[in-house]
């Protein structure tokens, strides 16, 4: 921890760098530099290209007549892909750097994304989504590392921030343009023609999120000899005890998320218009929360600051199942969605401070595939349980998962923690 001193002369520096003093306890005193801000400017074209694609891909498939169940089985093999093709990726990271990972997923998937809008055979739309998990997982497991590559500890939590609140900001555009764009373009006399938009617009995201080619080939990640070293084991007891707490937080996070435009618009009437601006108003509450995530942890600490959200999204989210209007809903979808993702900063800056550099291609490694295992599992599982037995089972569970996994994250991380180990270094 920084001693007083070094505290005040990092808010000196950041006053004559011109941070207004309301932002001095959020703003690090070292500037991200250029570097940083190419990788930002390919995330934003990906994230938004990306965030798009998925916003519209099951009401694409709900016009087409697949059902609850059919969505399930689609997003549980696209996260089962993603699991799978996380081990080769991560070699790939390592002997060919995360710059050419990179590009990789940024190729591939979008092509993927494309065939999936034009080939509607259940069994080839279960391959094609599992393929494109596969080439979708060099993101994750490339983006931590990369973060951390091109940060300093003194600012490595304000850039996760950052990078966090661009993914989520990106998903505001992403439910204007995904609850209009179908609409302006669907052909006027089609039997399908809702549909027909919807298919438009998906295009047209996939060849947005390959925009962050031209970003990612400016970038240098590292030395090639570097990403060879990163072959330190990243099996420590801490390692173990955080993805035991983060497979189970994933559980939450991959419930009821991607249902949720389907059971707006199906179980409450909302239209495909009123969903995207409900999404965005959710996506703009999500973008403020991730931006206020380092004052959060700064004042609270990493583990009071991850427990907290995550009793708050239970809280949320037996709100949102007990809810009867319209308004009402909406409101505590909200506040589910800013919390739930406010606790993704905090996260995956603990992670990157307690590893050595040399473990943290691997951590991110098994960290993603924990993630994407129990997303896909819990996704396949939400979909068949919600045609059967409705929503109300599946806000229950999702509640009372969220607080086990704050119970968890008491239980298995709060050993040797440093309430201020990650927070913005002063």
């Amino acid at each position: 921890m920084s001693s007083p001193a070094a505290c005040s002369e990092a808010t000196v520096a950041r006053h004559r760098a011109g941070v207004p003093a309301f932002l001095a306890t959020w703003w690090p005193a070292d500037a991200l530099g250029r570097p940083f801000w190419t990788f930002f400017a390919a995330a934003f074209f990906f994230d938004f290209g990306v965030g798009l694609y998925f916003f519209l891909f099951n009401l694409f498939l709900l016009n087409l007549h697949f059902d609850e169940r059919a969505m399930g089985l689609v997003t549980g093999a696209l996260t089962l892909g993603n699991v799978v093709g996380t081990l080769p990726i991560s070699i790939v990271a390592r002997r060919v750097g995360l710059q050419k990972a990179l590009l990789i997923c940024f190729i591939v998937a979008p092509l993927l994304g494309i065939a999936r809008t034009s080939i509607l055979w259940m069994p080839a739309q279960i391959g094609l989504a599992f393929l494109m998990g596969s080439a979708l997982s060099a993101w994750p497991v490339c983006f931590a590392p990369a973060v951390a590559r091109l940060t300093t500890e003194r600012n490595r939590v304000f850039a996760f921030s950052i990078a966090f609140a661009t993914g989520i900001g990106t998903g505001i555009l992403a439910g204007v343009f995904g609850g209009r764009l179908p609409g302006m373009l669907r052909p006027v006399h089609a039997i399908d023609s809702l549909a027909f938009g919807i298919r438009l617009t998906l295009i047209g995201a996939a060849l947005i999120a390959m925009l962050g080619i031209l970003p990612i080939s400016r970038l240098k990640l590292g030395r090639h000899e570097e990403i060879q070293s990163d072959h330190a084991p990243a099996s420590s007891p801490f390692l173990m005890r955080f993805l035991a707490a983060f497979a189970v937080w994933n559980v939450v996070t991959g419930a009821f998320i991607p249902f949720a435009p389907v059971y707006f618009q199906k179980r409450m009437g909302l239209s495909l218009q009123q969903v995207g601006e409900m999404f965005s108003a959710s996506q703009l509450a999500q973008f403020a929360s991730a931006l206020a995530a380092p004052l959060i942890y700064r004042r609270a600490g990493s583990l009071r600051g991850i427990i907290w959200l995550q009793v708050m999204t239970a809280v949320a989210v037996f709100a949102l199942g007990g809810s009867h209007g319209v308004s009402g809903a909406i409101a505590c979808y909200v506040l589910y969605t800013a919390v739930q993702f406010s606790a993704g900063p905090g996260l995956y800056s603990m992670l990157m401070s307690r590893l050595p550099e040399a473990a943290r291609n691997n951590a991110s490694a098994l960290q993603n595939v924990t993630g994407a295992l129990a997303q896909a599992a819990a996704a396949a599982l939400t979909g068949m349980l919600v045609v059967r037995y409705g929503y109300k089972l599946i806000f229950a569970g999702d509640g009372v998962t969220a607080l086990f996994a704050a119970l968890l994250v008491f239980l298995l991380l709060a050993r040797n923690e440093d309430p201020k180990s990650f927070a913005a270094a002063d």
